[in-house]
């Protein structure tokens, strides 16, 4: 029988992808999903930094 979960991918601190399965309807595992997990507060951080400097090039 095939396994249809597919794993996390998060970037992790170490440069290389999360391997760890995914959340059952979710794209991440516990620790890379959702608003409190320091993954998505550094992706956001970012996204926010990006359009900040976006923002003043125009």
């Amino acid at each position: 029988m095939a396994r249809t979960q597919s794993r996390c991918g998060a970037l992790t601190e170490k440069g290389t992808r999360c391997r760890r399965l995914a959340m059952v309807g979710a794209s991440r595992c516990d620790l890379h999903r959702g608003e409190w997990s320091s993954y998505t507060i550094e992706k956001r951080k970012e996204a926010e930094r990006k359009a900040k400097a976006r923002k003043r090039r125009k």
